[in-house]
């Protein structure tokens, strides 16, 4: 009724450029997604996910209005010649639309959840084939396009089915039926070392691939395939081991949001032959074979730039495959002479060796609840979530830190084999628990620190400690270890304030940051550094234990028992290595599917320290098999366990 009451202009130029804007709008939010979609696995910034998220939400809805306007054009039978030969050559759009409802091989899914949708695909597959169908037989004539589109109506279909296989294929249902026969044999081809470095990282991260992406469906691999993960990956070094979980997270990107489980076999190879012939097979036949004159200057155009796009979306398709890391490992695993080396070499300088953002997400609480002061007019229009989006900051992860969360767990690693408790739960799980008081134990202190540790829940921990970071630091100088403490905490802080569902599997998001801020904001916060209350004050017990939002006084006091207190490996030293513990709790503790949505995040850095954790064998998360002879016999052997602890446990 709407569109009644418009100009006649105005409605003469809907009706001319609605379908042909659809169709444009629909290959231009392809070429977003192509372009876009695999950015979005290095870059961290916001703008990114709300540029592809858009694209995505948008490509299938408007290629399907686009189908339906199609289907409805070509139900008018009073045209005339001219709007019948417009109609014609419209409908020989359909089958693009149908390519691009296949979606780009850079990106299938937004995220995890619409793997669990391939039924609904499977059904939006067979109502839009045929929508296709009907707009095709509609149109039916003697002329030579009719034929032209059959080429295409192939490819768009086979794009469709391919979209639709793969979702299945990566919904949990099916990546719970994988095994780890995979992981056996690819660690057999791991003894001998490679002499090219970034080889070496790719072969490691496709052998650990195989126990990470059955681990990550919460299934429990056997405590051997753990152990001899544990060996191996023990020998590397920081940097070298952080290439590796790179490597091995960006093949799990692949396997969960792209095209990668099809495109990657030798069906997908061929798929992807038979459709570049048949989408250059369409433009040759349709440049040489059809009477331009005969149709619409602007519809010709249309259709030109609609068969290009094709053709330059299989060859992207072809590019994307030809420099991925899983052509790189297949010609390294399955060739061997001296063209397939020579092939690598050449292919691996052209392509990145960025597979994440490597930044570390920071967020500091002072300052963004002074800032919170100018911006509290944003609250009103109900955008409180992106006020502290605003006040995130972004380091580059360096070596020095690597280097000591490396060691960190090394540590812990070894830790794990005192008194022969290999296979005693509740020792690994209080090493992996540790959040803070495993280095207060040791320099036997924790009695005094149990009040901000192990007695107070998990997120009052993070906050307590982080505003004692920020007093503690506040004289000192910019030394590498108040750097590393400081980049620790703000970290932490960011998870709970943006990220809180990757702390643990029971935290929920409620009023409690909102009373925190609102309590730091009204304070005065030079008075923060200034005389606090002992930690063992009565007075202060009592508030603690009965005021949950007294965070703000307990920081403080923290940061003068930690000024006050006399520690054999320095204050700095055991600030950092309780930010390392409550790191590394947070980690063992996060859902996968947390960590399976960061990736599409740029990435985090909680994610590598738990995929570490899992490589070296710091993981509750598996099944002991007595059975295993043969990895039994090899493990114990590398790692010198005393014969008489074999026959202790029966052998």
């Amino acid at each position: 009724m709407m569109l009644k009451n418009l100009p006649e202009e105005v409605l003469n130029l809907w009706n001319n450029w609605e379908i042909r804007g659809m169709v444009l709008l629909s290959l231009l939010l392809q070429t977003i997604l192509i372009i876009s979609g695999p950015l979005r696995k290095t870059i961290a910034r916001f703008w990114i996910r709300i540029l592809v998220w858009s694209a995505y939400l948008s490509a299938d809805m408007v290629a399907t209005v686009a189908l339906g306007n199609l289907a409805r054009s070509q139900g008018d039978s009073s045209c005339d010649g001219s709007k019948k030969a417009n109609n014609s050559i419209q409908a020989f759009w359909a089958p693009f639309l149908l390519l691009h409802l296949g979606g780009p091989d850079t990106i299938t899914a937004y995220s995890i959840e619409d793997n669990e949708l391939w039924l609904r695909h499977l059904l939006g597959l067979v109502v839009q084939v045929g929508v296709a169908f009907y707009v095709f037989s509609r149109s039916w004539g003697g002329g030579i396009l009719q034929f032209i589109a059959i080429p295409m109506f192939i490819a768009g279909i086979t794009k469709y089915s391919e979209r639709t296989w793969v979702l299945w294929s990566s919904c949990s249902k099916s990546l719970r039926n994988s095994s780890l026969l995979g992981f056996n044999s690819s660690y057999e081809r791991t003894r001998n070392l490679e002499r090219d470095q970034q080889r070496e990282y790719l072969r490691q991260a496709y052998t650990f691939f195989h126990i990470s992406k059955f681990t990550m469906q919460d299934l429990t691999p056997s405590y051997w395939d753990l152990t001899l993960s544990h060996f191996w990956f023990s020998k590397n070094s920081a940097d070298s081991a952080f290439k590796v979980v790179e490597v091995e997270l960006g093949l799990i990107y692949d396997m969960l949001y792209t095209k990668a489980p099809l495109i990657y076999s030798c069906s997908g190879i061929i798929l992807r032959c038979i459709s570049f012939v048949l989408s250059v097979t369409a433009f040759i036949i349709f440049q040489v074979k059809i009477e331009k004159h005969a149709y619409s200057l602007i519809d010709v155009a249309i259709t030109y730039l609609l068969l290009a796009a094709s053709v330059f979306l299989e060859l992207y398709a072809f590019l994307c495959l030809v420099l991925s890391d899983q052509t790189m490992i297949w010609l390294f695993d399955k060739g061997g002479n001296a063209l397939t080396s020579a092939i690598y070499s050449r292919l691996r300088k052209l392509t990145t060796s960025k597979r994440w953002s490597r930044c570390i997400s920071q967020y500091n609480l002072i300052s963004s609840s002074i800032g919170d002061k100018q911006l509290k007019c944003l609250k009103l229009v109900g955008i409180d979530e992106m006020m502290r989006q605003m006040h995130v900051n972004r380091k580059g992860l360096n070596g020095g830190l690597q280097k000591f969360i490396f060691e960190h767990l090394l540590k812990k690693a070894e830790k794990m084999k005192e008194n022969f408790n290999l296979f005693d739960k509740k020792w690994r799980g209080k090493i992996i628990g540790q959040r803070g008081d495993g280095v207060l134990e040791r320099e036997r202190v924790l009695g005094n620190f149990k009040w901000c540790t192990t007695e107070v829940e998990f997120s009052r921990s993070i906050v307590v400690w982080h505003l004692a970071t920020e007093i503690c630091s506040g004289n000192e100088k910019d030394a590498d270890i108040v750097s590393r403490s400081k980049c620790l905490s703000e970290y932490m802080m960011y998870l709970l304030v943006i990220r809180p569902n990757m702390l643990s599997k029971g935290f929920f998001y409620d009023e409690y940051l909102n009373t925190l801020i609102r309590d730091l904001r009204g304070m005065d916060i030079s008075r923060l550094s200034g005389k606090a209350p002992r930690y063992d004050d009565a007075e202060f017990r009592r508030e603690w234990k009965r005021d949950k939002y007294s965070v703000v006084k307990g920081g403080r006091v923290l940061a003068r028992q930690l000024s006050e207190c006399k520690f054999s490996s320095g204050r700095w030293e055991v600030i950092e290595e309780v930010w390392m513990e409550m790191l590394t709790h947070a980690a063992a503790h996060c859902p996968w599917k947390e960590h399976a949505h960061a990736l599409r995040r740029g990435g985090e850095l909680l994610t590598h320290v738990c995929f570490l954790m899992l490589h070296l064998g710091l993981s509750q998360q598996y099944q002991y098999n007595s059975s295993n002879e043969g990895a039994y016999e090899y493990v114990f052997s590398q790692v010198s366990i005393p014969k008489t602890f074999l026959e202790c446990i029966g052998r």
